[in-house]
């Protein structure tokens, strides 16, 4: 073997060897940062996953209770009293945390729908799985496609069904 060969066989094995190792740091990078942030497979061992009976007014006694789930896609449904059904969508922030948004349909006297009220909530599983608390946000429509703004914060408490 000539000098000059051993020269670009070092280069190109030195390249290769180098570009081996990037593409190692890129897919431990990749992969660290996707276990960091709760995937929508890992949404089935959420402890939020369930159903839960919720004071959504826990500085009221005299709230009546709400019924929730939160299925393992993300989905929520609750229900309260005189059938007020709310429709939603949860993430996981964390691996006993989640925030959610859900709008429920707004009637005037008449029955007629005439829009939606959004509430947006920040939730915290307690380490027992069986409890859980959570601020949350309502926007109310105002009419003409404009809300009345933002009130809150709220406070929920909340305990597992089963």
């Amino acid at each position: 073997m000539r000098k000059g060969e051993f020269r670009v066989r070092r280069s190109r094995l030195l390249a290769a060897l180098l570009v081996g190792l990037l593409g190692l740091l890129a897919l431990g990078l990749r992969v660290q940062a996707q276990s960091a942030t709760p995937t929508a497979g890992a949404l089935a061992t959420h402890p939020l996953v369930g159903a839960w009976v919720l004071d959504t007014n826990a500085d009221d006694p005299s709230t009546p209770p709400t019924l929730t789930s939160s299925s393992a896609d993300g989905i929520y449904t609750q229900v309260e009293q005189g059938n007020a059904v709310g429709i939603g969508s949860w993430t996981a922030t964390g691996l006993a945390t989640a925030n959610l948004t859900f709008h429920e349909l707004v009637t005037d006297p008449k029955g007629d729908v005439v829009g939606y009220f959004t509430v947006r909530a920040s939730i915290t599983v307690a380490a027992d799985g069986q409890t859980l608390t959570a601020t949350y946000t309502l926007e109310y429509p105002a009419g003409n496609g404009q809300t009345t703004g933002q009130y809150g914060p709220g406070r929920v408490t909340g305990i597992r069904v089963g």
